[in-house]
């Protein structure tokens, strides 16, 4: 996974901007209180830090991400001193026992291997009576994502590779069940929606030329021809047969947030 995050302006450029249009809106379902300590599991460039911060005058804020890209991007975007960064993984995070009064995730756990080694970490870090949130997009809600794998897969490219991933947390419920699995309490799930606008086509298609994410990593693997195809075939698709310009796609997330208990 680590080539896929190994560039903090390629994923800025791809996918950063979309979550920092969502953060508002997970902040607000948590909802963020001002006070206490924030952890941030998988802070990436930031956007989750951003709108935290944006809410509160008194919390301290500490992201925590693997991508050194992304720390270092972070720490050069952020002057506050309430916010702190630190190196760790969501199933081992370098954190101490009920340390935080929130603990939130934005747009990480439908890219983990193992979701509930993260579940398990996020509520071991939370005080008792302490929020555990996170969000992950839509497994088929994410239309800038599934109508290349749709054309991928119409063209008969090679499939998207990777490991599987043991357990699914991209669909209705599936944050949920992990939640209560973990031991949370009075857990909720809600949907999230935004529309991702793109000036043109180009504004789609470079940001996967970087390699950021499964799609962008996938991208990278084909050789010139299969390529150049994927491109031709989406801008068929995003287009329609109309001049370059501007066009909107849905976008869909599932929240979910529970309470430690104690």
């Amino acid at each position: 996974m680590a080539e896929m995050f190994s560039s903090a302006t390629a994923y800025e450029g791809y996918m950063g901007r979309w979550s920092a249009q969502l953060a508002p809106w997970f902040a607000e379902f948590v909802p963020i209180r001002d006070g206490g300590r924030v952890l941030d599991v998988g802070c990436g460039t930031g956007s989750m830090i951003g709108a935290v911060a944006e809410r509160t005058r008194r919390t301290v804020i500490v992201g925590v991400d693997t991508a050194q890209p992304f720390l270092a991007f972070s720490r050069a975007r952020f002057s506050d001193p309430r916010i702190a960064f630190a190196r760790g993984s969501a199933g081992a995070l370098p954190c101490p026992d009920g340390a935080f009064n929130q603990c939130l995730s934005l747009l990480v756990f439908q890219l983990l291997p193992q979701v509930e080694p993260a579940a398990a970490e996020m509520r071991r870090v939370t005080r008792p009576g302490g929020t555990v949130a996170a969000c992950a997009w839509d497994g088929k809600g994410l239309e800038m994502a599934a109508v290349l794998w749709d054309e991928a897969a119409r063209l008969g490219l090679t499939a998207r590779g990777g490991a599987e991933r043991k357990r699914s947390c991209s669909g209705e419920g599936q944050l949920a069940e992990l939640w209560q699995e973990t031991g949370l309490a009075a857990v909720e799930e809600a949907v999230l929606e935004i529309r991702t606008e793109f000036r043109c086509f180009d504004d789609y298609w470079l940001p996967l030329l970087g390699g950021v994410g499964p799609a962008g990593a996938y991208v990278a693997r084909l050789d010139p021809d299969q390529r150049d195809a994927l491109r031709e075939a989406l801008r068929r698709r995003l287009l329609g047969g109309h001049p370059d310009g501007p066009f909107s796609l849905n976008a869909r997330a599932w929240a979910v947030r529970g309470a430690v208990p104690g």
